[in-house]
């Protein structure tokens, strides 16, 4: 048995250095003084582990505070996202593992570790001297007043940064997968929750060795790299590529590179390096933009971008005076929101890249999917533009003289916005947690009302009544709400949502008084508001 003290907040407050959790002076405290090892977990939750009371109207034991050094041989782990007893270590702490969520953690001297991971936001790590651990992921930074040594990943999209003594290497970065077992990866995100919850099994979190975005590449160019000017065509494709490593531009004779089906956002302005390339293959990546070097490529001659999320074009790109073939297809590709990262983020390609007609040697030209609302005002400077189609677009109008080269498809505008709401009006896009969380029993409705914002900028500026749209949104809405209250017992959710669609209407449709749509769908959204 550990020789614990207990003593009152009062007694201890002005010792204990951690953020404040509500405490009131008569909670209870454990203290140990002088230095000590735990063969096993040390659990941080209230009334659970050394935590544990027998009376439940006693006060509760608000934190641990060791005088002196401790060692945990097995993990510190605080299950609670929210909130947690505290641990305020005078000297140096050495665990295993540590697992934390909302409880807070002091460590006067230096921090030591294999792996740790901090759950949400609402907990707190400060370290007095060093932290070194092999693996650190966490949704928020620490406070470390010494050097950090680890793998650092600060969650969402981020990279993982090798940071050895408090200097993080962001020429070499890794992606979650070269660093983290499978199991707690998905779509290049690490899975916090995952991670804490093999750490408390005592599973491992961490692959044998890691391997950065550099490495990964040179592993599979590894041939072709010690005679890069030879290397006429590469084909990276399907590789789950984030980002592109420096040394792709080490292959300057390159006339052929397939990046399909990778998951590319954004290219670097070292693309326009590479100028003897003839085709350039970006299909299925989600991209959101074109580098402006791009306008370097004079001898690219097929371009194609089909399946990202363009939503316009570089002025550059008229420099490529060699370009006989764009393919724009399903811009943007079925994972939209994914690729912005929000719905409140998204942007769409409304207006023809009037550049497009500026390419003098330009034979085929592709738009399908493409919510285009407006066509070119110039003419093409192509005498060889033979395939030139805009289809399931937006546009209700056409110049038959000016756009005399285009095969657009003008009589279902109105079909073609309706259907964007039957894509993204859906229970995968309105799921609970994206509106509610449970923890603290409050509804965020901001994404849910942006998506909303969208469906209305595509949809109204095609022709009343709106028939069709307004039939889209009511079995959507019906989907949604079937899907919430699947159960049975949880309409108040619904109820909830729907009322929070409908009151959104006032402020969204101040753009567009008196609109039929606006109308319309008060009384499709006030069916499921209750």
């Amino acid at each position: 048995m550990l020789p614990f003290e207990i003593l009152t907040w009062a007694q201890v407050r002005d010792e204990v250095k951690v953020p404040r959790n509500g405490e009131e002076d008569a909670d209870r405290v454990l203290v140990l003084t002088g230095n000590f090892v735990l063969p096993h977990d040390l659990r941080l939750d209230f009334r659970q582990g050394i935590f544990a009371q027998d009376d439940e109207d006693a006060p509760p034991f608000t934190g641990l505070l060791v005088r002196g050094d401790l060692t945990v041989e097995g993990c510190v782990l605080n299950w609670e996202n929210d909130f947690g007893p505290f641990l305020q270590v005078h000297g140096n702490l050495v665990a295993k593992r540590i697992a934390m969520g909302g409880a807070r953690l002091h460590v006067s001297g230096d921090l030591t570790t294999e792996d740790l991971v901090a759950v949400y936001n609402h907990g707190s790590v400060r370290v007095g001297g060093n932290l070194k651990a092999r693996t650190l992921a966490s949704h928020y930074a620490f406070q470390v007043a010494g050097a950090v040594d680890a793998h650092r990943y600060l969650g969402q999209d981020s990279k993982v940064f090798a940071v050895v003594g408090g200097v993080e290497d962001v020429k070499d970065p890794y992606e979650g997968k070269g660093v983290f077992v499978p199991s707690v990866v998905k779509d290049g995100r690490v899975d916090l929750e995952k991670v804490r919850a093999r750490l408390a099994a005592g599973k491992p979190v961490a692959r044998d060795a890691f391997t950065s975005i550099r490495d990964a590449f040179r592993q599979l160019v590894a041939k072709k790299m010690a005679e890069p000017d030879k290397v006429k065509s590469l084909t990276l494709e399907d590789k789950g590529l984030t980002s592109l490593p420096e040394e792709l531009f080490l292959f300057r004779k390159l006339e052929k590179l397939n990046l399909r089906r990778n998951d590319l956002r954004a290219l670097p302005e070292a693309l326009g390096q590479l100028t003897e390339l003839r085709e350039l293959d970006l299909s299925s990546n989600g991209l959101l933009a074109l580098p402006e070097s791009i306008g370097e490529l004079k001898k690219l001659r097929v371009l194609q971008l089909e399946s990202n999320c363009l939503w316009r074009l570089p002025e550059s790109l008229a420099g490529c005076v060699e370009l006989r073939w764009v393919n724009l297809v399903n811009n943007p590709y079925a994972s939209l929101r994914k690729a912005f990262g929000s719905w409140a983020r998204v942007e769409l390609m409304f207006d023809f890249p009037e550049v497009l007609t500026r390419l003098p040697k330009l034979e085929v030209l592709r738009f399908e999917g493409t919510p285009l609302r407006t066509l070119p005002t110039r003419r093409f400077d192509s005498k060889t533009l033979s395939n030139a189609t805009v289809l399931r677009s937006l546009v209700m109008h056409v110049d038959p003289e000016l756009h005399a080269p285009l095969q657009v498809d003008v009589g279902h505008a109105v079909e073609n916005a309706a259907a964007y709401i039957r894509y993204w009006f859906k229970p995968e896009n309105v799921r609970l947690e994206s509106f509610y969380d449970a923890k603290t029993d409050r509804y965020d409705f901001a994404e849910v009302l942006a998506l909303l914002a969208l469906l209305l900028r595509i949809n109204i500026p095609t022709a009343a009544p709106y028939a069709e749209s307004l039939e889209k949104f009511r079995v959507q809405s019906g989907h949604i709400a079937r899907e919430l209250n699947w159960d049975g017992d949880r309409p108040r959710h619904v109820h909830a949502l729907f009322a929070a669609l409908r009151d959104a209407l006032g402020p969204l449709g101040e753009p567009y008084p008196g609109d039929a749509l606006i109308a319309g769908l008060r009384d499709v959204f006030a069916a499921h508001a209750g």
